[in-house]
């Protein structure tokens, strides 16, 4: 192995300027790879055909593969193991590239998925995650070798923009690092803010892992970071009053769930109307506290209004709206209303069926909701 990738590195060597060059910068990303994740990449040449070319002369050299129906491209392990020696050997840490790899990452996630995860598009924006997922896992893996400054703002946007999405790629604890490894530096470099959207973060992933002490100091924390910077409303503070409810909800403290959920609530309505689908996600974890707490006709009241903002944003057949419906369902069984909960539970079905198939697998979970109603 270890001669292999000698004979590799000389190999490389050898290659023209432009190609080494290529084959250096490509084998920072993880595999499998687009031309579009790897085109910017390339400073030189200028133009795409010219790019397109380079990467088209090391498929012809064996030192990538291409696989034309996913129209992906792969570096094997030999050739990026000995394309990095030499990269260390040379001491050239392409921390431009590297930049710009997370900023295309970050500006592909909000561009692509984040706003079909907005409308609950969740296999679509899972399809399109599917493509900038191991990219992301890279950039989490550098961040445990270096945290630079210039990349700070970068990771600190991953975490607070692309958690839910990256939550599907790595481990709890892998994020749980991630973050920390990325606070300890903002910290250090006495970004105020930032510290507190990383601390937000990693109180919300704590308390998904039970270490409920912890998440609680670090939102509380958070809060007075956000307070102190921000001096106001602002979507920020409003997102950690909804993680501190969120919290209390789990510790079991309803009314301290309660009293948070509506601090954030009121900010959002502040910020962006009471009519607005940013209210959607506290307005779920408000019902969802109504209902542990039996408060049925309080309940109610939440999600008619939850289906007031959806219908009037997406429209009265959206697929967001029968989610809404079928939690109206649920609270109407609890309330001792079966007819009216089986009605409410057909109305779905034939919403979901008209909107995704009858063949959706959340067709056949409101047939079987149907089926424990009957």
């Amino acid at each position: 192995f270890i001669h292999g990738r000698r004979v590799l590195v000389a190999a490389a060597i050898a290659l023209p300027d432009d190609l080494v060059t290529g084959l250096l910068v490509l084998s920072l990303l993880p595999a499998p790879f687009s031309f579009e994740m790897a085109a910017p990449l390339l400073a030189l040449p200028l133009t795409n055909n010219e790019r397109r070319a380079i990467m088209r002369r090391l498929v012809n050299l064996g030192l990538l593969s291409y696989n034309a129906s996913l129209q992906l491209f792969t570096m094997h392990k030999l050739v990026r193991d000995a394309a990095r020696l030499l990269v260390h050997n040379l001491g050239l840490p392409y921390n431009e590239t590297r930049r710009r790899f997370a900023e295309l990452l970050v500006l592909s996630a909000r561009r692509l998925v984040l706003p079909l995860i907005s409308k609950n598009r969740m296999l679509s924006a899972r399809l399109a995650w599917s493509r900038l997922s191991v990219h992301a896992v890279q950039l989490v893996n550098w961040a445990f070798q270096e945290v630079r400054e210039d990349m700070l703002p970068l990771y600190v946007s991953m975490a607070w923009d692309l958690m839910p999405l990256l939550s599907s790629s790595c481990s709890s604890y892998t994020l749980q690092g991630f973050c920390q490894v990325v606070l300890e530096r903002a910290q250090f470099l006495d970004m105020t803010l930032e510290s507190a959207q990383l601390m937000t973060v990693l109180g919300s992933l704590l308390a998904e892992s039970a270490a409920l002490k912890r998440a609680d100091a670090m939102l509380r924390q958070a809060l007075e970071y956000f307070w102190r910077e921000l001096k106001g409303p602002h979507q920020a503070v409003a997102r950690c009053y909804k993680e501190l409810g969120a919290l209390m909800l789990k510790a079991g403290k309803p009314s301290e769930a309660s009293k948070h959920l509506q601090q954030a609530l009121e900010m959002l309505e502040t910020l962006y109307g009471g009519a607005s689908t940013e209210l959607l996600p506290v307005l779920q974890l408000q019902v969802e506290l109504l209902r542990r707490s039996r408060k049925y006709a309080e309940a109610e009241g939440v999600v008619t209004r939850a289906l007031g903002i959806c219908g009037a944003a997406y429209g009265p057949n959206d697929v967001q709206v029968a989610v809404w419906k079928n939690q109206l369902a649920q609270v109407v069984r609890q309330a001792g209303r079966l007819d009216e909960a089986q009605s409410l539970a057909q109305e779905v079905l034939a919403l979901l069926q008209g909107q995704l198939g009858s063949e959706h697998p959340r067709v056949a979970a409101q047939l079987m909701m149907l089926g424990q109603l009957a």
